[in-house]
């Protein structure tokens, strides 16, 4: 990004490692907004927030299957 002021200056910066890359991580709970402002719009907020939690707990899926309501909208 640049920016050139009134003044005369000018301000740059570059980001390379942007927000969600391995060397600059989203916590989880940026990882279950984000997923959650992707989704509901699609599935609808309690189908939304019901998938992002069977995805956070998926080790104790049984059969992905149990998945699949959840994935309509």
């Amino acid at each position: 990004m640049e920016l050139k002021l009134r003044d005369g200056r000018e301000l740059r910066h570059r980001t390379t490692e942007v927000r969600g890359m391995a060397q600059n991580p989203m916590t989880r709970e940026e990882v279950g907004e984000k997923c959650l402002g992707l989704c509901a719009p699609v599935l609808g907020k309690k189908h939304a927030r019901d998938l992002i939690e069977a995805i956070w707990d998926i080790e104790r899926v049984n059969n992905v299957r149990a998945l699949r309501p959840l994935l309509r909208g």
